[in-house]
């Protein structure tokens, strides 16, 4: 039954998730901290990850999600928003550390689920 619970593909990935989403709020505390920093560029979750991820699931390869591991990466794709090289912007970076913690919020619910759904199995109470 416990082996049930934490072997699933969705809570071993909703765990995968949780650490992403955890690394990218230090990512976007530190683009929020550079924001006047000459020549800073943000860095985000490598876009990688979730197409790994995603690919993972898909083939129902349990091991390789296990072994995924989430990693930041300088994002090369916006362009400089001051004449410095500087390319964070502080509506952008604020619009995705909202976004980030409500992903964190549901992961963090559905893991918490699957939690006390084996709290159940084992007092026999819903409470």
């Amino acid at each position: 039954m416990i082996e049930g619970i934490f072997a699933s593909e969705k809570y071993v990935a909703s765990k995968k998730l949780l650490d992403a989403a955890a690394l990218r709020h230090k990512a976007l505390a530190g683009n929020l901290a550079n924001i006047e920093t000459p020549g800073y560029k943000r860095v985000d979750i490598a876009p990688s990850f979730k197409s790994q991820l995603t690919g993972y699931l898909k083939k129902g390869d349990l091991q390789s999600i296990s072994s995924l591991d989430p990693s930041l990466q300088v994002d090369t794709d916006t362009g400089a928003v001051r004449p410095d090289g500087n390319n964070v912007e502080l509506d952008r970076e604020l619009l995705k550390v909202n976004q980030n913690s409500l992903e964190y919020e549901v992961l963090t619910q559905f893991v918490s689920s699957s939690i006390k759904h084996l709290k159940t199995a084992i007092t026999g109470r819903i409470n």
